[in-house]
């Protein structure tokens, strides 16, 4: 039975690299294309098997639960699991409550798309300086960002270890190679399932390192996006001074005009 647990786990975690691996060549793609400006589906890619398996959790639990209160006669302990599960569902429901009531983050397209908009048109100067702040403050939050980004097989491994989800396929299949060798000394004629097991293992790490060099590659075209974005806003920027500071033709000659007719009818 605990072998074929975790040969279901890792058949999960499997399709889990597979979906990593796709959806950061699907954004890639879309980047390159110009027909998308923001990492939409790989940033996700891991969030929806992690919910299902808090939802699958929550399931599970209230099965035990309620075993424990109509089975065992143990109503203390199933107040105890009720308890962790409704404290587990409210971490969920808060968690997924401010993902989604969070305002978008600022960027160099939010300031480059209100730059096109008043383009041609005189700008006040204290909202140009009230770009130029917003410009500044999201140099500083990208400046982790390394302008040229490598993703050789060397930084792919050590962005694995830098990310602990995607070291967990990996260590099940493990577990699963583990398991498997305890059953098959357990139970001799089952050899050819250390060797699938062993399988699993160089899959799931080949797998975790090409996930790896796909999320790296989409975060140097993201990078690289950022880039140009910020180029545009800064001509933008010094176009929008430029016909700030412009005169208007004939002002002076209005304002006189008005001062004048403002003098005689004091006099």
């Amino acid at each position: 039975m605990l072998p074929a647990i975790a040969f279901a786990v890792w058949l999960v975690t499997l399709a889990v690299q597979f979906a990593d691996i796709g959806t950061a060549r699907f954004d890639e793609r879309r980047l390159a294309r110009g027909a998308r400006t923001l990492v939409r589906l790989h940033s996700v890619a891991w969030v929806i098997p992690l919910a299902a398996f808090v939802v699958v959790g929550l399931g599970l639990g209230v099965d035990w639960a309620a075993r424990l209160l109509f089975d065992d006669r143990a109503p203390l302990s199933a107040i105890v699991a009720a308890l962790s599960l409704a404290a587990t569902a409210t971490a969920a429901w808060l968690v997924i409550t401010i993902a989604a009531t969070r305002p978008a983050a600022d960027s160099y397209r939010a300031i480059r798309d209100e730059l096109v908009d008043v383009s041609g048109v005189r700008v006040q100067q204290e909202r140009l300086d009230e770009l130029r702040v917003r410009l500044v403050a999201i140099d500083d939050s990208t400046d982790r960002l390394a302008p040229t980004i490598d993703s050789s097989v060397r930084t792919a491994v050590e962005w694995v270890f830098r990310r602990p989800q995607r070291l967990v396929p990996p260590l099940l299949a493990v577990f699963l190679l583990i398991v498997v060798i305890i059953a098959a000394v357990n139970d001799p004629g089952h050899e050819w399932l250390v060797v699938a097991a062993l399988a699993a293992v160089v899959l799931s790490s080949v797998l975790a390192v090409a996930g790896a060099r796909a999320s790296l590659s989409l975060v140097a075209m993201v990078r690289d996006t950022q880039v140009e974005y910020r180029a545009e806003v800064v001509h933008l920027l010094a176009e929008a001074e430029k016909i700030s500071k412009k005169r208007v033709a004939g002002l002076g000659d209005r304002v006189a005009r008005a001062l004048q007719i403002l003098r005689e009818q004091q006099g």
